[in-house]
């Protein structure tokens, strides 16, 4: 694994290869020996798909803006969904996800000691449920593929309205 990382490091800029890459190996060394390797595997993934391209930009511009990512990702996402049909709605969903998590990594990390954030997984996952009906009624019989792509968005909206019932009750009983 530390020599395939090793190559996609390759896919950073050269100088910041050089500035950080020996302690980028030496961290995965670390989180190999005290995580499973296919945690620390999905981490490594999600932080290349988020920092390349940051990383990127950050070499041609004087001062790099991770919002700036993640809106032009928006975009980008808004014109696959419109243009791109059923794939386009995939590549859409995805680039909505990247957008996010890049846009979530830049901001400060706050400790949430409410518990208040349950509320975000129920109407993502009822917001998602009603889109997925809407989009079904108004466009009739499901296009090739679409019936994939229908099923992955209800089943993570079932999973998401579920993730926020739990957290919404745990954040009830939380002791203060």
């Amino acid at each position: 694994m530390l020599s395939a990382y090793r190559a996609l490091l390759y896919l950073y800029p050269r100088e910041f290869r050089r500035e950080f890459g020996d302690d980028m190996v030496a961290l995965l060394r670390e989180q190999r020996a005290d995580e499973g390797t296919a945690r620390v595997a999905g981490r490594l993934v999600l932080d290349l798909v988020t920092t390349v391209p940051s990383s990127h930009l950050e070499a041609h511009m004087s001062r790099a803006s991770a919002p700036t990512l993640a809106v032009v990702l928006v975009a980008l996402a808004v014109v696959f969904a419109v243009v791109g049909g059923p794939f386009g709605l995939v590549v859409a969903v995805a680039a909505l996800a990247v957008a996010t998590v890049t846009w979530r990594r830049s901001q400060p990390i706050v400790a949430d000691a409410s518990g208040g954030r349950w509320w975000k997984f129920l109407a993502g996952g009822v917001g998602l449920l009603v889109t997925l009906i809407v989009v079904t009624t108004i466009t009739g019989e499901l296009p090739e593929g679409g019936w994939f792509v229908a099923m992955t968005a209800m089943f993570t909206s079932f999973a998401l309205i579920a993730t926020g019932i739990v957290l919404g009750i745990a954040s009830r009983f939380r002791t203060a």
